[in-house]
């Protein structure tokens, strides 16, 4: 053993050495993000304001579901104004839809998430920030909102060609995006065969996240909380390509 230790103690000490580092460094994250929580208390205005909750009934867990309950639905009137489709996170029914004036187009079942209770503790005011509308303010995904094809140009008019689609096999979804309030959601598309079969590897998934993420910004001003979202892969990119860039978000936990 010693033996070993003394031809490998240049590589031992090495490893020792960036794993301190990183301890530190996540040590260090985390104390300046729980310094500068941010999510925003609820004094909101215009089309996205909510009435504070009576602070007495937020004490009583039913009478908090059912505030929540209408909270999720006033904001969806709010939505059912609007020309464009929006999209509804719903951590109750577990379930994320996209909505076009007033009318849920298309849901899809979330299979797992992460944390599994989201933002559980919110006091009645920093709720209504959680509870508002929000609007995209940066997104990232490793797909196109438009499907790529290949189009083979005709030799003349009279000749007719077949639209061919990529042959490359799509990637499963990745995208993640940041509203105002600043959350970021984080939304993995799972890919199933026709026997209904997937490989749900949740953390490995979030340990990859983290890990591209961790040195974007070393010294956070703003408390960012992640929602990670794992969702059917063909039905995630539908909800994916259907909404519009920037657009609106609403929550409920």
């Amino acid at each position: 053993m010693n033996t070993f230790f003394q031809k490998y103690k240049k590589e031992f000490l090495i490893v020792v050495s960036v794993v301190a580092l990183l301890l530190i460094l996540f040590g260090v994250r985390v104390y300046f993000a729980l310094n500068a929580v941010n999510i925003q208390s609820g004094q909101t205005e215009g089309e996205n304001a909510v009435e504070k909750p009576d602070a007495a009934l937020w004490q009583n867990d039913e009478a908090q579901h059912l505030q929540k309950e209408i909270y999720w639905l006033e904001q969806q009137l709010v939505l059912a104004k609007s020309d464009s489709i929006s999209l509804g996170i719903n951590l109750t029914d577990s379930v994320v839809q996209v909505q076009l004036k007033g009318t849920i187009l298309f849901q899809s079942k979330i299979m797992d998430q992460r944390p599994k209770n989201f933002l559980p503790q919110l006091k009645e005011e920093p709720y209504l920030s959680f509870a508002k509308i929000h609007r995209i303010q940066t997104e990232s995904a490793n797909i196109p909102k438009k499907p790529i094809k290949k189009v083979q140009a005709p030799k003349d008019e009279s000749e007719v060609t077949d639209v061919k689609q990529d042959t490359i096999p799509e990637a499963a979804l990745d995208w993640d995006f940041r509203v105002e309030s600043n959350i970021n959601v984080v939304i993995k598309g799972v890919a199933m065969d026709e026997d209904s079969l997937f490989q749900l590897n949740t953390n490995k998934d979030v340990y990859r996240y983290q890990a591209n993420g961790i040195f974007n910004q070393i010294l956070p001003e703003n408390y960012t909380p992640t929602l990670y979202i794992w969702l059917n892969d063909k039905e995630a990119k539908a909800i994916y390509r259907a909404l519009p860039e920037r657009g609106k978000v609403i929550f409920r936990n």
